[in-house]
Order: structure tokens, then sequence, then C-alpha cells
């Protein structure tokens, strides 16, 4: 059992919503962000502490932040999924963050033809005060002649994985062979 130490989880309602539940299990408190009240709600538990907003809207989610630190606690960790690359709200929502922050990648940002896309993420969370960066892509599984996306719950354990690791980029699934993504 983990110490009741605060996580943040962005984007938690939906293919994350198995790992917001195993961090409540071990005793973390999660705060979810997300857009849909009805998926947040459903979420809702001991532990976890729903707040619909929307990360896109600057305001709302600096205010959302503060208040979640003050009524829970500092957040020791975050897991991010969103659907964008602005490296500016992501160093922004790094400085509410403790110890690790996990970015939550799709499987484009292991496309071989463009290696610099993992690059800036570790360059931007490279200067003194951020916190530690583990980045988890999202591949795909190859079986026989077919492929397919992961299933939520193998994404939740890969982001699981990813956010346990020492290892700064930890890949769910598989991105190799890149001709066989589905």
């Amino acid at each position: 059992m983990e110490t009741g130490e605060h996580d943040l989880v962005i984007g938690g309602s939906g293919m994350l919503a198995g790992l917001v539940r195993r961090l409540a299990a071990r005793g973390r408190q999660v705060t979810v962000i997300a857009r849909g009240r009805d998926r947040l709600q459903r979420l809702a538990a001991p532990n976890i502490h729903p707040l619909a907003l929307d990360y896109r809207d600057r305001a709302a989610l600096d205010a959302g932040l503060a208040r979640c630190t003050a009524e829970i606690g500092p957040i020791a960790r975050c897991v991010a999924w969103m659907h964008d690359d602005d490296l500016d709200r992501v160093l922004r929502i790094a400085t509410h963050i403790r110890d690790v922050y996990c970015q939550v990648l799709g499987s484009a940002s292991a496309d071989p033809s463009r290696p610099d896309l993992l690059a800036q993420w570790q360059t931007a969370f490279a200067a003194p005060g951020k916190p530690v960066l583990r980045i988890a892509v999202l591949g795909f599984v190859v079986d026989g002649e077919a492929s397919r996306w992961l299933t939520n719950a193998e994404i939740s354990d890969g982001v699981d994985r990813a956010l346990e690791s020492d290892q700064p980029v930890t890949i769910a699934g598989s991105v190799t062979p890149w001709s066989r993504r589905p």
C-alpha cells in the first residue's frame, strides 16, 4: 500500500480510467481532469476526485490546479493524455508537479522518420526545477497477419509501467514494424 500522496491524471475518464482506479486502490489521492462530467462522476470514489474542465482553458486549468492542491495537497505525480503537444501548456502544468510528469503520446510520436518528436519533450524538461519526465508511447499489437490498437486495459497497464519506471520512454505495445501500424 502506498501513501496518500496526490496524483493528477489529465484525460483520465476514458482510456485511463483503469489507471485512475489502480492508483486510488494503492491509497493515492487522485484528481482526474476531464471535460465529460458524466464519465467523471462514474469514476468518483474514495481517493478519486473528479474535476470537470477543459485543459485548453488556461484560466480554468490554473484555477482547478490551485483548488485541488489547496484541498488535497501538493501534486506528486501527473499523467497527462492531452490531444495536442502544446509544450507551453505542459510546462505550465509541470510547475505544479513535485516529482514525476508522465506524458502519454500516440504512436505517431514514434514515427521513425521523425526522431525529433520525443527529443523536444526531453529537452523541455531538462531545465533545473522540473519534475522527472516519463513518456508513455501508445503503440499497437501485431498478431499474426493482423495488427490492432491497444485496448483501454493495455493502455492503462503501459502508462502505469511508464509512471513507475526509471526509463525515460516506455512503449505500450509495439511501434515496430512501423509498416504494420493499423
